[in-house]
C-alpha cells in the first residue's frame, strides 16, 4: 500500500535505532520543535545526496524550540514523552533544556529552549520533519567550535564540512556567506577555510 511506501521513506531519511525514533521526531516536528545535531544533519545529507562523514548517535535525539513563541508546543511534546514512559534526568525539565530517558528503549530526548527573537526563522522542513536550516546549524557549530567550548570537536568538523555540501548542493553558499558576515565569529577566514580542509 502506498501508506507503507511512505513510512518506509522516512524510516530511510535519518538512521532509526528503536521503535520510538520515527514517532518522537514526528510529534517533535508537530509541536514546531527542530530536528538538530548529528540526525539532522544525516538527514539533510540525505536530502540532497552529499556524503555522510559520520554516523548519527545511537541513543539520542536533540531539538531546538523557541521559549517565546512555542510554549504549547513543548508541553504537548512532555505529554508525548510521558506517554512514550520517558522520564526527566540530568538537567530534566527546566526553562531552558528538557533532558528525558526511556531506559527500556534505550533512547535519550534532548531538547533546547532557546529565547533568541526570531529562532523559527531558522527551521525548514525536509521530507514532512522539521530540522534546523543548514545555514544556521554551520554558524551555530563553527562558533562552538572557535569559543573553545566543544567537547566534540572531531564530529563538529565533520558534521561542518557535510552541511557546507548540503548548502553548496541546495545553492545557497552565498546565504551562508552573509549570515557569517554578519555574525560575530571569533575566527579568521583562513581558520575557517582549514577547518573545511579538515575532512575526517
Amino acid at each position: 500500500m502506498n501508506l507503507r511506501k511512505v513510512r518506509l521513506k522516512l524510516v530511510r531519511v535519518f538512521d532509526s535505532y528503536s521503535s520510538l525514533d520515527v514517532p518522537i521526531v514526528r510529534e517533535a516536528s508537530r509541536c514546531g520543535l527542530a530536528l538538530i545535531g548529528g540526525t539532522a544533519t544525516q538527514l539533510l545529507a540525505r536530502k540532497y545526496h552529499v556524503r555522510e562523514r559520520r554516523q548519527r548517535s545511537i541513543n539520542d535525539l536533540d531539538f531546538i524550540t523557541s521559549g517565546i513563541s512555542n510554549k504549547r508546543g513543548i508541553e504537548i511534546f512532555k505529554k508525548a514523552l510521558d506517554k512514550w514512559n520517558f522520564s526527566p534526568i540530568k538537567m530534566g525539565d527546566s526553562d531552558f533544556m528538557l533532558n528525558y530517558e526511556n531506559k527500556s528503549d534505550g533512547v535519550e530526548v534532548d531538547v533546547l529552549i532557546s529565547y533568541e527573537t526570531g529562532l523559527m526563522n531558522q527551521f525548514i522542513t525536509v521530507n514532512g520533519i522539521l530540522v534546523i536550516d543548514p545555514c544556521y546549524a554551520f554558524l551555530t557549530k563553527v562558533q562552538r567550535i572557535s569559543s573553545g567550548l566543544s567537547t566534540k570537536n572531531v564530529t563538529d568538523k565533520q558534521d561542518i564540512n557535510t552541511l557546507y555540501d548540503v548548502i553548496e548542493s541546495m545553492g545557497r553558499i552565498e546565504d551562508l556567506e552573509e549570515l557569517l558576515s554578519n555574525s560575530n565569529l571569533d575566527i579568521s577566514e583562513e581558520d575557517l577555510n582549514k577547518l573545511l580542509q579538515e575532512d575526517e
